[in-house]
C-alpha cells in the first residue's frame, strides 16, 4: 500500500485525517488516481468548496493498493482481484457498497496506529474507479470518479459522517442533527441564533404535490403521474419540478410534458454535463399549477430511442413538485434562516433552516448552510480533542 499526503496542515494526531482509498485502480493506473484524489480535494477545500472553513483542522491523504482490473462491479457482484471489492447491487446509477469492508477497516487502523508512519486516518474515503454517479454514506464514505457527481457526493456523504446530520431533501428517512427540528419547536429551534428574523418565526408554507421515486427505464415505454394541486383551498402561484434522470445526454432526447404542454428542458442541462450519460438533477421552476386534476408525461422522443442506453438504462429516476404559497407566505430569498418545512417517505413533516441553501438539501449547491459549517467544526474539534485525551490515558 502507498500512502502520499495530498493537503497536509499539521501532525497527524493534532488533525482530523480523510484518508482515500483507491479502489479498481490497476497498477498502470496510480496516475489517474492521483488525479481523481487531486480533483477532489480542490473541490472540496477550495476557496468556495464546502470544506473550506474547516480546511484548517483537516489533513487529506492517498492510499494506493493496484487492483487486477479497472472499474467496479454491478449486479452485487465486484471485480475479480479489486482491492476492496466496490460494486453497484444492480446496473443502475445508485448506490455502491463495498464487499470487502474488514480490509479497509484494517487498513484504516493500521494507519491510524502509527503502521504507515506520520499518516493518519480518521475517515476513510472509498473511491470507485467509474465515471458515473454512485456512492453510499456510513462508516465509509464511498464515492466514484465521476468529475461532476464525484465531489457531490463526496461533499453530502462526509456532512452525514463528519458533522454527523440527517437529510434535508423530501423523500428520505432520516432526519436528525443541527439541521432538523420539529414543527412543534418552532418558538426555540436549533438554529435560533442563526435565525435571519427571529422575531417573526414562522413555518414557511410550501406544499408537496408530487413525491416519487420511479427509476424507471423510459426505453420501455412512457411514464405518468396524475396529481392534484394545493392551490383548491389556497393560491400557490409558483411551483418547482425537480427531478434526476441517467443516460439522457440532451434535452432533445425526451419529452417531458405538464398537461399537454411540452417543458423546454434546454437551459436546465447544466454545462460541465453535456453529452454525459451520467445521471443529472434538473430544477424546473413553473408558473403553477392546475387547481384540479395535472398529469406530467414523460417519454423518450425519436432520437431519444435511437441513442444507445448507458450503464443502467435511461433513467427518470426521481420526480417531485413542490408548490409555494402566494401572497408572501414563502420567502425564497437565498440565505434567508427560517423554518422551511421538508416531508419524508410518508408525508411527515420536520423543519430545515434554509430554502435551497444547503448541499445536504440539494445535492448541486456546493456549500453547506451555515448551521451545517458551524456544526461540521465544532464536530470536527471535538473529535479531535477526543483523540488527543485518548492519545494520553
Amino acid at each position: 500500500m502507498e500512502i502520499h499526503p495530498v493537503h497536509i496542515t499539521s501532525y497527524a494526531d493534532e488533525k482530523f485525517n480523510l484518508m482515500i482509498f483507491a479502489d479498481g485502480y490497476t497498477r498502470a493506473e496510480f496516475d489517474k488516481f492521483h488525479e481523481d484524489v487531486q480533483w477532489l480535494k480542490d473541490d472540496i477545500i477550495s476557496p468556495d468548496g464546502a470544506l473550506r472553513r474547516v480546511a484548517d483542522l483537516l489533513n487529506i491523504w492517498m492510499a494506493f493498493v493496484p487492483s487486477e482490473q479497472s472499474g467496479i462491479g454491478t449486479h452485487d457482484q465486484p471485480l475479480p482481484g479489486a482491492a476492496l471489492g466496490l460494486y453497484r447491487p444492480g446496473s443502475e446509477l445508485r448506490a455502491v457498497y463495498v464487499k470487502h469492508p474488514r480490509r479497509a477497516r484494517r487498513a484504516c487502523k493500521w494507519i491510524r496506529e502509527g503502521g504507515a508512519g506520520k499518516a493518519g486516518c480518521d475517515q476513510a474515503v472509498l473511491l470507485g474507479n467509474d465515471p458515473l454517479y454512485g456512492g453510499l454514506g456510513g462508516e465509509f464514505t464511498i464515492i466514484t470518479a465521476s468529475k461532476v457527481n464525484g465531489p457531490q457526493v463526496l461533499r453530502h456523504e462526509l456532512g452525514h459522517s463528519l458533522i454527523p446530520v440527517g437529510e434535508e431533501y423530501d423523500g428520505g428517512w432520516v432526519y436528525t442533527g443541527v439541521n432538523s427540528d420539529k414543527a412543534k419547536n418552532l418558538d426555540h429551534l436549533k438554529w435560533k441564533k442563526y435565525l435571519s428574523d427571529p422575531d417573526n418565526v414562522r413555518i414557511e408554507d410550501a406544499k408537496m404535490a408530487v413525491q416519487a421515486y420511479p427509476w424507471w427505464d423510459l426505453d420501455q415505454g412512457e411514464y405518468n403521474i396524475t396529481f392534484s394541486s394545493s392551490s383548491v383551498s389556497q393560491s400557490y402561484p409558483t411551483a418547482l419540478l425537480r427531478t434526476s434522470l441517467s443516460s439522457i445526454p440532451s434535452p432533445s432526447h425526451l419529452d417531458f410534458a405538464l398537461n399537454g404542454i411540452t417543458l423546454n428542458l434546454s437551459r436546465y442541462f447544466a454545462d460541465g454535463l453535456e453529452g454525459s450519460l451520467d445521471r443529472r438533477w434538473l430544477d424546473i421552476m413553473l408558473p403553477g399549477l392546475k387547481d384540479s386534476r395535472n398529469v406530467i408525461k414523460v417519454e423518450l422522443t425519436d432520437e431519444g430511442r435511437k441513442a444507445e442506453a448507458g450503464l443502467g438504462g435511461k433513467m427518470l429516476t426521481s420526480l417531485e413538485v413542490i408548490e409555494y404559497g402566494g401572497n408572501g407566505r414563502f420567502n425564497h430569498t437565498l440565505g434567508h434562516v427560517g423554518a422551511y418545512p421538508t416531508f419524508d417517505l410518508k408525508g411527515h413533516m420536520t423543519l430545515r433552516p434554509t430554502n435551497e441553501g444547503c448541499l445536504m438539501r440539494n445535492v448541486t449547491h456546493p456549500q453547506f448552510c451555515s448551521i451545517c459549517a458551524d456544526g461540521l467544526r465544532r464536530s470536527l474539534e471535538e473529535k479531535i480533542a477526543r483523540k488527543q485525551e485518548r492519545m494520553h490515558l
